[in-house]
């Protein structure tokens, strides 16, 4: 029953992120006269954040629901279920690699550290035969490139240069 609510749990464990990040940019203070702060994207971010982990709760009591209809009709399938392997590796190495991530950044730059955070982060989540390197990399350097430009010269907020 605990695999089964997997789901739920980590969704409301998204949620909750979101609104403290979400209660945390309350505090930010606006050093512009625009009309998007520093605040913004942050508070965009956290909303999503809770959009996605409402549809996951949504989405994992349908499943837990679905699976307590299949259990009463055949006990083999559930059986089979229990015995899936659960891993917490690349949630592990997820937390790891954001702790390094947010210590590299001021010193190293925002380009450089994200790209290759980025890269490191798809080759975490993804499985071994899933694995693209050239397309992990080109997606990283890229849209590092592309956040960097747009809030640079969109919202004029200055990122974390580094020794470059």
């Amino acid at each position: 029953m605990v695999s089964k609510m997997r789901d739920v749990h980590s969704g409301i464990f998204l949620l909750f992120v979101s609104v403290i990040m979400f209660s945390a940019t309350l505090s930010f203070k606006k050093l512009t006269t625009s009309q998007i702060g520093p605040a913004f994207m942050p508070q965009v971010i956290s909303f999503l954040i809770a959009v996605v982990s409402i549809v996951i709760i949504i989405q994992g009591l349908k499943k837990v629901k679905a699976s307590r209809e299949e259990s009463t009709s055949s006990t083999a399938e559930v059986e089979e279920n229990v015995s899936e392997e659960v891993t917490y590796k690349p949630v592990i190495l997820s937390f790891i690699s954001m702790a390094v991530y947010v210590v590299v950044m001021p010193i190293v730059g925002f380009l450089i550290t994200t790209a290759v955070y980025m890269f490191f982060q798809m080759m975490i989540l993804s499985s071994k035969p899933e694995r693209r390197w050239l397309l992990f990399l080109v997606v990283s350097v890229v849209s590092s490139g592309v956040i960097y430009y747009v809030f640079r010269n969109v919202f004029y907020i200055m990122l974390p240069n580094g020794f470059l």
